[in-house]
């Protein structure tokens, strides 16, 4: 919602005025067609700031009687997002700081607290590659108090990685919700307030090259994987409509529809989610294995020893006789098989896997090994087996696909 809308040249809101018209006609269209809004409070009109830059944060008194006016225009609307990525220096003048962030949100507070509203008041989504990073600004940030504040904490989780790769931001969110917690908001919810990624032929800084099929599937697993924590209270998709047409422009491809409405297969992607249906997610089996030749105990059948009476020294030989055949050794293989499964929104998962074993005769043995706390570890030896490839399936369930992964052992010969 841009302030400099509503009050370009100078402050009027508090004498009842104010330009309104554009953002009344946005959410008088958002009431008809069934939509919810989360505005945007930012583009700080040039008087109301130190430097006159749109992304300045304002002076207190001004922005709270404008912000006090909006929450009582529109009272329809459940929640605000305070800022824009204030920890990239794109959109914080000068530069980047987390003091002046959190006076910005204690305006937003006071205004709301004046106003009796009951909207909630997000932090404004941070950028995962901003000028402070997003661990350090949040620990900024709840130094001062900030994290009281609000009611969610807003970011947008791009990543060039797949929604649900380990190394894709969307995954670290678990990790950012326990440090919120060991802060002392445990019960503040994440809001994703951006996440998208263009369609062009060409890698950047949100995707790589992307085709329009492609787009679509990433909107699907990243609401699906969203979808498993519950502490994640919002996902807004970036954005509805393409916003130019510049082929060399990654910035102008993020819609669900192109710059001419024409819908992009992403759009029926997202009325999909919409009417409730979600993907299954990939799992993600790490392993390590290893065979070797080990020499084992093994107790051999004997004979009984006979009921006859005989000497003493007789009896005594048959004994050590029959101990030595017990004590008797034969080499046999040990498979050990040891790792991780990953479910993308299940920390520490439990369940079982099935490892398939190379044997020396037919085909592979079946065995299912359980995961404890998402570790694999488990040994098998036998006479039958032998070093070789080992496949190990996790079966899939109504939230993960099957997954399947096979490894060759690094194989020694011990004793043991």
């Amino acid at each position: 919602m841009p302030w400099s809308w509503v009050e370009r040249e100078s402050p009027t809101v508090h004498s009842g005025h104010g330009d309104w018209a554009t953002i009344d006609a946005i959410v008088n269209a958002a009431h008809r067609h069934g939509l919810q809004l989360i505005p945007v409070l930012g583009f700080t009109p040039r008087w109301a700031s130190p430097t006159g830059e749109a992304w300045a944060f304002p002076y207190a008194a001004p922005f709270e009687a404008f912000f006090a006016a909006a929450l009582r225009r529109y009272p329809q609307i459940p929640a605000w997002e305070l800022w824009n990525e204030p920890n990239f220096e794109r959109f914080a003048k000068p530069q980047p700081d987390p003091a002046g962030f959190v006076e910005f949100l204690r305006s937003a507070r006071r205004a709301r607290d004046a106003v009796g509203s009951t909207a909630k008041l997000i932090s404004g989504g941070l950028a995962p590659a901003g000028g402070i990073d997003v661990v350090t600004w949040v620990n900024e940030v709840a130094a001062r108090g900030g994290l009281q504040l609000i009611d969610g904490l807003g970011i947008h989780p791009y990543s060039v990685a797949e929604p649900d790769d380990p190394r894709a931001w969307m995954m670290q969110l678990e990790a950012l919700h326990q440090h919120l917690a060991d802060l002392g908001r445990p019960d503040l919810p994440l809001w994703l307030t951006e996440f998208g990624a263009p369609t062009v032929g060409f890698p950047n800084g949100y995707a790589p090259p992307m085709t329009e099929p492609q787009q679509a599937d990433r909107l699907r697993t990243a609401f699906a994987l969203a979808t498993r924590f519950d502490w994640i209270e919002n996902l807004t998709w970036y954005e509805y409509r393409d916003s130019c047409r510049e082929p060399d422009d990654a910035e102008c491809h993020f819609g669900l529809v192109r710059a001419d409405l024409s819908p992009k297969p992403s759009y029926d992607a997202f009325r999909d989610v919409i009417a409730g249906a979600t993907v299954k997610l990939r799992p993600r089996l790490t392993l390590t294995t290893r065979a070797r030749a080990v020499r084992v105990r093994a107790r051999a059948a004997h004979r009984r020893a006979s009921t006859r009476r005989g000497s003493a020294k007789r009896r005594r030989a048959t004994r050590r006789a029959a101990k030595r055949r017990a004590l008797k050794r034969r080499t046999v293989t040990r498979i050990s098989v040891s790792g991780k499964l990953m479910l993308p929104g299940t920390p520490a998962p439990y369940g079982v896997v099935i490892a398939f074993l190379p044997t020396r005769r037919g085909p592979p043995r079946a065995v299912p090994v359980p995961v404890i706390a998402g570790v694999i570890s488990t040994r098998f030896q036998g006479r039958d087996l032998r070093a070789g490839q080992v496949e190990v399936r996790y079966p899939g369930s109504d939230a993960y696909q099957p997954h399947a992964v096979q490894v060759q052992p690094m194989t020694a010969a011990a004793h043991g």
